[in-house]
């Protein structure tokens, strides 16, 4: 009988799902015989591990978040610089535009550290904050493009370098003429190659801008004190404007060579060329040893420049500038160092610390290298970077060709395209586009002839590789 409801009704039992299929069984995915890639080709040094400064982080957050001004989860030194700091801002407040710590506190701020620095004195108006210095340098190169010349403005620029020296340049309008370093001198500038270039580059270009990398990257070279004098005076005498890229200055890690701002450099020279020689400086935030690359702040200094020419850089909106938590971050770290300052002591501690682990990760990687037949390297002074060559021997060239040939045959393809690896041989190169460039300006120096007249890295340089070097390497 059936049983009976609430309503005195009859309750019908649930029905019986059907039996499920089994199904194919599943298919764990493949296991890669490497460790997951770490990217180490843009300087995003957080991003790799190294922590971030807590004080830095702590007077941020408390500039951001006021009422942890009263909190003694922060240490009493973030909270008091913290109130100062909101002290000139505008209402008090890190939200708002605050025009007037962009234009005058913060540039003020770093003419102090400047004039300290190098013990000569800065003018804050030739300080232009910068939203990372890759937004400035098209902005400033720009301005030596005029439609009324009959030829582009060019850029020399250092191979090896990175491959945004060309980039950049291209995009303001620019040609980059590209001038090799010398190996045999520690990457030193070679200035009777360099006055060759820019004779030579006079056919298709009008040199305005000598754009020189110190500390080296990725050759991690630091230039002497006679190595600067000389390229300021070839800058001097063909009326170049120099464009110091000194944005890994704090990565110096070298006793035996120091680092020197190529402002103080040309002070010693005094006048003429003291006074008269246009020089642009570059510090970014991201290459600093606090690599706060997120928040995208740097500044370039003009010396001996029109102030025509400055008039541009002063209007708010001509380039994308650093966010406010930028500034600060920029006027925390470019302090004049004081003892009795908690933060300038971490700081400077963190300099020590991060200089030390440069100077012994560049040892480890010059010994591993050492180990290794066909490879050599010059050791670095500074910087993220070491730049080894490598000595493909005759039989290994050969033997790439031969195998380029067969599995272009098999395929029905051109020599020098994409052949797939044998099954069961791993793959474990990975390159990024930086490295390519860097890579692609090595080759153009030492496979497409010292005497070659190509303007650039981009579709020039794979033009020049295609046809001048073998098929297995013009890519």
């Amino acid at each position: 009988m059936a049983a009976q409801g609430t309503a005195g009704t009859a309750t019908e039992p649930p029905p019986v799902p059907p039996p499920v299929s089994p199904g194919p069984p599943a298919v764990s995915p493949p296991v890669s015989p490497f460790v997951p890639p770490l990217e180490c080709g843009g300087d995003d040094a957080q991003a790799m591990g190294r922590e971030p400064l807590p004080l830095l982080r702590q007077i941020l957050a408390a500039c951001a978040f006021p009422e942890l001004l009263e909190s003694p989860a922060l240490p009493e030194a973030a909270r008091d610089r913290a109130r100062r700091i909101l002290r000139e801002m505008d209402a008090g407040n890190i939200g708002g535009y605050n025009h007037e710590h962009r234009s005058h506190g913060v540039p003020t701020k770093i003419s102090r550290f400047l004039e300290f620095r190098d013990g000569i004195p800065c003018d804050p108006k030739n300080i232009v904050l910068c939203s990372g210095t890759s937004t400035v340098i098209p902005f400033l190169l720009s301005l030596f493009v005029s439609p009324s010349r009959s030829l582009p403005p060019g850029v020399l620029v250092p191979v090896p370098g990175p491959a945004r020296c060309s980039e950049l340049s291209v995009l303001a309008g620019a040609v980059p003429v590209p001038v090799p370093l010398d190996e045999s001198r520690g990457w030193a500038w070679n200035v009777p190659e360099l006055r060759r270039r820019i004779r030579e580059s006079r056919s298709r270009c009008e040199p305005r801008v000598l754009w020189v990398l110190n500390p080296g990257d990725p050759t991690g070279h630091v230039l002497s004190q006679a190595q600067m004098q000389e390229l300021l005076e070839v800058a001097f005498e063909e009326s170049l404007l120099l464009l110091a890229d000194e944005v890994h200055q704090d990565l110096c890690f070298s006793s035996e060579f120091p680092f020197v701002p190529f402002r103080r450099a040309l002070a010693r020279l005094g006048p003429p060329v003291a006074t008269e020689l246009q020089l642009g400086s570059l510090w970014s935030l991201s290459h600093s040893a606090a690599a706060e690359s997120g928040f995208r702040a740097g500044f370039l200094e003009l010396l001996n420049v029109d102030p025509a020419l400055l008039a541009p850089f002063q209007l708010a909106q001509s380039l994308p500038r650093p966010c406010v938590p930028g500034r600060i971050l920029l006027e925390l770290i470019l302090e004049p160092p004081d003892e009795r300052d908690p933060l300038s002591r971490e700081l400077e501690k963190h300099r020590q610390d991060l200089r030390s682990l440069l100077a012994s990760n560049a040892r480890r990687v010059l010994q591993v290298l050492g180990r290794a037949p066909g490879i050599r390297c010059h050791p670095p002074a500074a910087g993220p970077r070491v730049f080894p060559k490598f000595e493909i021997p005759p039989r290994a060239r050969s033997q790439a060709r031969a195998v380029s040939a067969a599995a272009a045959a098999g395929a029905g393809t051109s020599p020098g395209a994409p052949a797939a690896l044998p099954r069961g041989i791993p793959a474990g190169i990975l390159l990024n586009p930086e490295f390519l460039g860097i890579l692609n300006s090595k080759i153009l120096w030492e496979f497409s002839g010292r005497g070659s007249r190509s303007s650039g890295f981009g579709k020039n340089s794979q033009k020049n590789l295609t046809r001048k070097f073998p098929a297995p390497y013009a890519g």
